[in-house]
Order: structure tokens, then C-alpha cells, then sequence
């Protein structure tokens, strides 16, 4: 609609003045009646966007009180994000060959083979030169990615302008201010490239994993990977976990790594490397350790 509204002078230039009864003079112009439509609706749906906005930061402090690490799938748009979403997860989410088939951000639990588990989202699909009132549009969908522990960027590698659809993606997560969060690259659709085997060895030398959501390939990679970042994010934290909490130790176990635990006569004492926002979320029981102690 904003694209519209400067777009309608030529529209309507056929047409006289509507009548104005028995008002003497002439009424509005149609173009000017447009105008003002447009401008209502464009209101509408802006105060829609902001519904939305406070809905998903909501949900988001919701989530933080289960402070699993979450892992958001950025990319170009089509480059596979819901497939491997839906391969990895076993959900449902809309997956197809068009512009923004994932709109509104979706969330499932990952559990890894060595009993760890972690949060996988999946975002709106990027284009090149992502005008500013579309940035604003998805800003609900797309403020998922700064409270991640992980950015995946998927890319299909697979595509002939695979390279200027990275710069592409790289330049809006700029423009996002998430630079600070660390981020691993996938290679998706290694299956349709003309040379594979060539493919998988540059990306091993360039530290990239490569997968083909669609048939599996490379998955158990994919986590070991996301793993291994997850870890060099993670920080060390020693609180002291009272006995009706108990229930967080199951999750310092699943997202973090124990190094010793101590049980005392209200609580434990754990020591723990762990993700930052489980971390933040301890904060008031790491300054209990000194009373317990």
C-alpha cells in the first residue's frame, strides 16, 4: 500500500471532480478519495504489526523461562530454512518454491543425540536490497533473530548467485545489528550441484557444513556443529539451585555442561558451563552461592 499511495496520480486523471449534491462547488477528486482509503488501511495494519510485535516479545519472555539455547535459521529466501526445520523437528511448517512462504517465525524443540537439546527457528527468507518499510513489515518475524544464541545462515548452494545472495543476507543481519552473535554457515541443496564431491571439500576447508534438507544428508553434522558453537558461547556460572527449583537442574543438565555439584541442606551448588541467556537467567541464585557457602 505504501508503494501504491504515491503511485495513483495518473490513475484517475479521466475522471472529473464527484459532484457535491447540492453543495455548491465540486467534491473531492477520486485519487484524493483513494488516498485517504489507503492512509486508513496503512494505519490499520501498522497498529497490526505492533500487536504482533508485543505478542511475539511475549512469547519470547515466556520462553525465557525455559532458557533453552535457541538457534535461528537465517537466509536467502527458498534456501531451504523450513525444509530443514520440518527434516529436523518433524513439524509441519509451509515449505515452497516462492518469496516469503514463511512469514510469521516458528519454533520447535531439537533433541541431540547425546541427550542436549536446543531451540530451532525459522525466519522469513531474505532478499536483495530488502527495502526499508519491508524490514519494518517482517521487524515481528525478524526480531527473533537478536535474542538467539546462534545464527544458522542456510544458503543454497546449489543456486548460480548463491555468493551475491550471502552478501545479500550478510548486508541486512548488518543492518539488524547482530554481528555480536555468533554464526555458523550451511550449505543446503549439495545434492543439485554439478560436482558434489568438489562442493563437500571446499566446504570443509572453508569450515562450512554441508546438507540436503530434503533427503537428510548431513543432519547428524548439522548438530554436532551447532554444538560445538553452542559451547564456545557458553560461560561458566556456579549458583546455588534451591530445593522447590529443582526442576532447573534438569535444564542446566540438557543445555549446559556439569562440571560438579555439591548438595547442601536447601539447595544444590552447581558449577556449570552454560548458554548466556540461562546464564542471565541464574543471575539471582549465582549471587546465593556465597550464603550457601
Amino acid at each position: 500500500m505504501e508503494y501504491q499511495l504515491p503511485r495513483l496520480t495518473k490513475m484517475w486523471t479521466h475522471l472529473e471532480r464527484q459532484a457535491g449534491g447540492r453543495v455548491k462547488g465540486m467534491g473531492e477528486k477520486q485519487i484524493e478519495v483513494d488516498k485517504r482509503i489507503l492512509r486508513t488501511q496503512i494505519g490499520v495494519l501498522k497498529k497490526e504489526l505492533e500487536s504482533v510485535r508485543k505478542h511475539r516479545k511475549q512469547y519470547r519472555n515466556r520462553r525465557l523461562s525455559v532458557p533453552v539455547p535457541v538457534v535461528s535459521l537465517v537466509g536467502y529466501t527458498n534456501a531451504g530454512k523450513s525444509t530443514l526445520l520440518n527434516r529436523l523437528t518433524g513439524a509441519d511448517v509451509l515449505a515452497e518454491d516462492r518469496l516469503f512462504a514463511t512469514l510469521d517465525p516458528t519454533t520447535r524443540r531439537v533433541a541431540v543425540n547425546n541427550g542436549k537439546e536446543f531451540l530451532l527457528t525459522d525466519t522469513v527468507g531474505f532478499i536483495q536490497k530488502l527495502p526499508t518499510m519491508l524490514v519494518a513489515a517482517f521487524r515481528a518475524t525478524l526480531e527473533e533473530i537478536s535474542e538467539s544464541s546462534l545464527l544458522v545462515h542456510v544458503v543454497d548452494i546449489s543456486h548460480p548467485l548463491a555468493q551475491q545472495q550471502i552478501d545479500a543476507v550478510d548486508k541486512v543481519l548488518e543492518e539488524l545489528d547482530v554481528a555480536s552473535i555468533p554464526k555458523l554457515v550451511v550449505w543446503n541443496k549439495v545434492d543439485k550441484t554439478d560436482d558434489p564431491r568438489r562442493v563437500k571439500l571446499e566446504a570443509e576447508r572453508k569450515g562450512v557444513v554441508c546438507v540436503s534438507a530434503i533427503d537428510g544428508y548431513g543432519l547428524e553434522q548439522f548438530c554436532d556443529a551447532v554444538q560445538a558453537k553452542l559451547r564456545d558461547s557458553m560461560v561458566l556460572v556456579e549458583a546455588f539451585i534451591p530445593y522447590d527449583k529443582s526442576e532447573l537442574l534438569n535444564t542446566i543438565h540438557q543445555s549446559g555442561i556439569v562440571e560438579g555439584t555439591e548438595y547442601r541442606e536447601n539447595g544444590t551448588l552447581i558449577r556449570a558451563v552454560v548458554p548466556l541467556p540461562l546464564a542471565r537467567f541464574l543471575a539471582p541464585m549465582r549471587q546465593q552461592v556465597a550464603a550457601a557457602l
